[in-house]
């Protein structure tokens, strides 16, 4: 068995696809077929079952990819750190939108100013994406506001945050002493788009309250959300951190609602088989610092 086997089966595996696979690697395709036979006859298991010209892999195969990507990018990252020794480092961080907004930015500052030289590449998306990003060894680090029930990653907490529900200035609501979760739904609620965590979260409440939600807007712009609703056009619950400066300049107005009251913990996220470099033992603390001086200032 060798790396090449290996470089192969993720190929095969990732394309799903003999023709495809050997069509990217330059190789021929029955060099390819050779090295998932051997591999097959090597562990006396059957990686991919073969019907109607295409390939689907099996739990073996599912199960066994997981280990050889890692085990190809820890190969790769000696190489890289040998060769480069003296050169430039590399990064590769995902991150949940609100992070990138918010949190982000002050921690890649500090992370720059320690390592002038590395390259950081950044990744956008929501959980969902981080996380498939993350085991696919496709980023290194993920930022996430989110608990993920999977084995294969390690989630490492670093600062708390609540939602927090908005209001126009002159709401309806504000004259309530006590607003109920069904309350809400008198108005036109504005939320983020489908996939967040928060529209996730909000969304499950509801639902486990059984009350049926529908949101007048969905938009991946936290701040087009709040100008909605400094506008008038509805109402939403949103992490505290994203309205926190809305509402301390008085363009909109928080409320309680003891359903929605819910802290969350924010998460750096890697996966376990992951080989850890000194600069992202250093990410972590870095974040860890940001989430201690934000606590600290509430």
């Amino acid at each position: 068995m060798t790396l090449r086997h290996l470089q192969i089966f993720i190929k095969v595996y990732e394309k799903q696809s003999i023709t495809l696979a050997a069509k990217e690697m330059h190789i021929a395709q029955p060099s390819v077929s050779l090295a998932i036979k051997e591999m097959e006859n090597y562990y006396s298991i059957k990686f991919f079952d073969r019907m109607n010209r295409k390939i689907f892999p099996t739990q073996a195969a599912i199960q066994f990819y997981d280990y050889a990507i890692h085990i190809v990018s820890l190969f790769l990252e000696m190489e890289k750190g040998i060769k480069n020794w003296e050169e430039e480092g590399n990064i590769r961080i995902g991150s949940s939108i609100t992070i990138s907004h918010y949190i982000l930015p002050e921690i890649l500052q500090t992370l720059k100013q320690r390592y002038p030289n590395l390259n950081i590449k950044v990744y956008v998306h929501n959980f969902k994406t981080i996380e498939k990003l993350l085991l696919e060894n496709k980023i290194d680090l993920g930022l996430v506001e989110t608990n993920l029930e999977n084995n294969n990653i390690v989630q490492l907490p670093f600062m708390h945050d609540h939602l927090s529900t908005i209001v126009p200035l002159k709401h309806p609501l504000l004259k309530k002493k006590k607003i109920k979760l069904e309350d809400l739904l008198d108005y036109p609620i504005l939320m983020r788009e489908q996939g967040s965590s928060v529209t996730n979260l909000v969304t499950s409440i509801f639902v486990s309250h059984q009350l049926p939600v529908r949101f007048a807007m969905e938009s991946s712009s936290t701040q087009a959300i709040i100008k909605g609703v400094e506008a008038n056009l509805g109402i939403s619950t949103l992490p505290f951190l994203l309205v926190k400066q809305a509402i301390e300049e008085e363009k909109v107005k928080a409320i309680s609602v003891d359903e929605l009251n819910i802290e969350r913990t924010y998460h750096v996220i890697y996966h376990k088989n992951k080989y850890l470099s000194y600069i992202s033992k250093d990410f972590f603390e870095i974040c860890k610092e940001f989430g201690h001086n934000y606590q600290s200032q509430q």
